[in-house]
C-alpha cells in the first residue's frame, strides 16, 4: 500500500540569538500533530497529511511568534475545512488557511503595538491521495528530490528571485547578491496577499522537501542533492541537512521538512519526464 514517512527538524543555527522558525507536521484526518508515530507515517488511501514551514521575518519584531501563529492557522483551519473531498475543496481550504493566518497575525500585532512590523513565510503542502496541494507566500522553498534530480516547485517572493526569474541574475550570482533578503510577500505584513498554489503528483521514490531559507541560503541545490542522495531515511535526512547549513556557518535559523513516498500503487516515473507542475497564484485579502 502507498505511503509516505515524514520528518521535520529545526536548528538555531550559529548566529542567531533566537529560533524564528516553525514547522508543522500533521494528520488532518485524525487530528494528531507533532512527530509522533501516526503522523510521521501515514498510509495515503487512509490518511490526509500535512507538513510545513514558516521562516518568521529575521530581525523583526516577534518573528518567532509569527511563524508559530502561521504554523497554527494553517493546521486549524484545514482541520476545520468539512468538505476535503475534491481537489477544488482542498484548495479553497489552502488559500483560507493562508488567508486567515495572514489576519491572525495582523491582529495580533494590532493588539500588541510593540509586535509591529512582525511577519513569517509559509510553504504549506497538503499530501491529498496521491496529490500534494502547497500554499506558498515568501521565499521558503518546496522541491522533489525524484532520482537523482532536484526540483524547485516553489517560486521566491523576493527580489533575487524576481530577478532570477526574469533572466537578471543567475541562481548563483542570487546566492552573493546584496539584497537576497528583501521579501516582496510575507504574512502578517499587509492587508492582500498573493499566495501561489502549486500541484503536483509525486511517484514512487520521490521525495518532498520543504525548508526555510536557512538551508538553501549557505548551500547550493547540488550540495543539498548529493546529501539527499546520502540520507534516504527522513529523520537522517533532516539531521544531515540542518547540520550541514550550520557547518557551513549556520548564518540562519535552519528548518527543513522531508516527506518520502513508497508502495505500490504510485505511478512508476518516466526517466525522460520530468516532474510536472501546475501553478496558479491568487490575489487575496
Amino acid at each position: 500500500m502507498a505511503r509516505v514517512e515524514l520528518f521535520a527538524r529545526t536548528e538555531i543555527g550559529c548566529v542567531r540569538e533566537r529560533n524564528e522558525d516553525a514547522f508543522i507536521v500533521a494528520n488532518i484526518t485524525t487530528g494528531v500533530r507533532g512527530l509522533r508515530p501516526t503522523t510521521t507515517v501515514q498510509e495515503l488511501t487512509e490518511s490526509i497529511g500535512l507538513i510545513g514551514v514558516c521562516d518568521g521575518m529575521g530581525g523583526a519584531a516577534a518573528g518567532d511568534q509569527a511563524s508559530r501563529i502561521a504554523a497554527e492557522t494553517l493546521y486549524d483551519k484545514l482541520m476545520a475545512a468539512t468538505a476535503l473531498n475534491e481537489a477544488s475543496n482542498v484548495q479553497e481550504a489552502m488559500l483560507g488557511a493562508v488567508v486567515g493566518a495572514n489576519r491572525a497575525i495582523a491582529e495580533y500585532a494590532r493588539q500588541h503595538p510593540g509586535k509591529r512590523g512582525m511577519g513569517t513565510t509559509m510553504t504549506g503542502v497538503l499530501i491529498y491521495g496521491h496529490e500534494l496541494h502547497i500554499v506558498h507566500v515568501g521565499d521558503s522553498r518546496a522541491y522533489i528530490r525524484r532520482g537523482r534530480t532536484l526540483t524547485q516547485l516553489t517560486s521566491d517572493h523576493s527580489i533575487v528571485g524576481q530577478m532570477v526569474a526574469t533572466g537578471q541574475l543567475t541562481a548563483d550570482q542570487a546566492r552573493s547578491y546584496e539584497h537576497r533578503n528583501v521579501l516582496l510577500q510575507a504574512l502578517g505584513v499587509q492587508p492582500t496577499i498573493q499566495p501561489e498554489l502549486v500541484v503536483a503528483n509525486p511517484c514512487a521514490g520521490d521525495v518532498l522537501m520543504v525548508c526555510s531559507d536557512g538551508l538553501t541560503g549557505p548551500l547550493d541545490d547540488n550540495h543539498i542533492l548529493e546529501i539527499m542522495l546520502k540520507h534516504h531515511d527522513p529523520v537522517r535526512c533532516c539531521r544531515a541537512l540542518t547540520e550541514a547549513a550550520c557547518a557551513a556557518g549556520g548564518p540562519d535559523n535552519v528548518t527543513v521538512g522531508i516527506a518520502r513516498f513508497l508502495g505500490e500503487g504510485l505511478p512508476i516515473p518516466d526517466p525522460n519526464q520530468g516532474v510536472q507542475v501546475r501553478r496558479a497564484s491568487h490575489t487575496l485579502q
